[in-house]
């Protein structure tokens, strides 16, 4: 059946010599897995542009039931992201939140409330300025665990209980040996963390140090949330490109 979503790029993989598979995350859909053909001919010079990390497409496809592949009819740009390509920031920033949505959406159930947030998240990093885009992934992950059912339920510390358990997402009075946690001092700042979005990054000053060991800090979190999440290839070079 011949289907029309809304479509965020996740990533682009060529496939023999002249077709691709987008992996995306629809409006309609939720994650699909597309094969474009004619992907790389010279007529489709223009369209290469549009199918980076975090693109927004519109897409109409062949989708059919249990088919690992669906297939598009066609292909195109529903708004021109000219800052996220050219500016190494928010290109890298692109990179990384597109990656990291290829680890932590599984599923291909769709979720408006979820696609609606991502566009919001694409059309911020288009816009904000140097300030606010170096908080941005930071704002970003911390949201998305809201879609994602497992924020930290921080409520009040229970009494003599010093420690808050990252991967059981509940309070102990002792650390456990080799077990993920944050003592009462780091659990006032993460509270303070939780208030971050879009609006407000640019008011949070990290310093280098401070912000990487922070998003290694959330990333480490989803990965004690979501079974084989694995590794970030792009977290070294968000790393880098943020210097200070």
């Amino acid at each position: 059946m011949l289907t029309e979503t809304h479509a965020i790029i996740l990533h682009k993989q060529d496939f023999k010599e002249n077709e691709a598979i987008l992996t995306t995350y629809c409006e309609e859909l939720g994650r699909v897995n597309f094969i474009l053909y004619g992907a790389n001919s010279k007529r489709a010079g223009k369209r290469q542009s549009y199918l980076q990390p975090l693109s927004l497409v519109v897409i109409i496809a062949d989708v059919r039931p249990n088919r690992p592949l669906q297939v598009v009819k066609s292909i195109r740009s529903d708004m021109p992201l000219t800052h996220l390509l050219s500016d190494p920031y928010k290109s890298t920033t692109a990179l990384f939140i597109a990656e990291f949505l290829m680890h932590s959406l599984r599923t291909s159930e769709r979720d408006k409330g979820l696609f609606l947030f991502l566009k919001e998240t694409i059309l911020w990093l288009e816009l904000c300025d140097t300030g606010s885009v170096c908080n941005l992934h930071i704002a970003f992950l911390t949201r998305l665990s809201v879609f994602m059912g497992f924020t930290p339920n921080l409520g009040p510390v229970v009494h003599h209980f010093e420690y808050f358990d990252l991967s059981q997402s509940e309070y102990i009075r002792y650390a456990r040996s080799g077990g993920e946690t944050i003592d009462s001092g780091q659990q006032t700042f993460l509270r303070s963390l939780l208030r971050i979005n879009y609006r407000n990054m640019g008011l949070f000053h990290f310093s280098r140090t401070e912000r990487n060991e922070l998003i290694d800090r959330i990333v480490r979190y989803y990965q004690l949330q979501i079974q084989g999440f694995g590794e970030l290839r792009t977290l070294d070079i968000l790393h880098t490109v943020f210097d200070f």
